[in-house]
């Protein structure tokens, strides 16, 4: 039914029930919450499990944050 919403809205890109729990999860962590309670809302039994899901997730973050250092030669 998402791919059939989607493309009712003009979106072209692919949409599915699990990207739509990543961009949840994503936007917890943004907001700052606890990796703890993104792993309980999520339903993982694992924290590792939530670690690598959200490294996996967001991997952009990385290289935001890579791009701001300051390189000293």
């Amino acid at each position: 039914m998402l791919p059939k919403l989607a493309r009712q809205a003009g979106i072209e890109k692919r949409v599915h029930p699990h990207g739509l729990r990543h961009t949840h999860a994503y936007e917890l962590m943004m907001e700052g919450v606890e990796v703890a309670i993104i792993q309980r809302q999520l339903g993982h039994v694992s924290l590792a499990t939530t670690a690598v899901y959200l490294n996996h997730i967001a991997p952009k973050q990385v290289i935001e944050t890579m791009r701001k250092r300051e390189w000293t030669p």
